[in-house]
């Protein structure tokens, strides 16, 4: 499998899992798909981290450029880890009007333009 192929697969994956109230699951697809656009987008410019973990690809492109705003609110709330209630001690997702998903696919599409083509 190419790798348009995984990204067009692992954003469905992110679509099916939201579609079956697993947002958790949803939101590690989207930052899987992101982590590797931009793995593919560096290595376009021949940089490779020789790291197989797509978050490490999204801190390092969110660290090491400077971005437009937008690209840096996605790259922020892509890095964004679930927050622990001091009082109850639950986890929950802190950016609540954020849809990962539809961030994702933006960032893969100013990366690496319409997979589709």
């Amino acid at each position: 499998m190419d790798w348009k192929e995984r990204l067009i697969r692992e954003l469905a994956m992110a679509r099916e899992a939201r579609k079956h109230g697993n947002e958790g699951l949803a939101r590690v697809c989207a930052r899987r798909a992101s982590g590797w656009a931009i793995q593919q987008y560096l290595l376009n410019d021949n940089v490779d981290l020789e790291t197989p973990s797509a978050f490490e690809y999204i801190k390092h492109f969110r660290e090491n450029a400077k971005h437009e705003p937008k690209m840096q609110a996605v790259l922020d709330h892509l890095v964004q880890r679930k927050v622990k209630d001091s009082l109850d001690g639950d986890s929950y997702w802190p950016l609540k009007d954020v849809d990962l998903i539809d961030e994702a696919e933006w960032l893969v599409h100013e990366l690496l333009g319409d997979l589709k083509e």
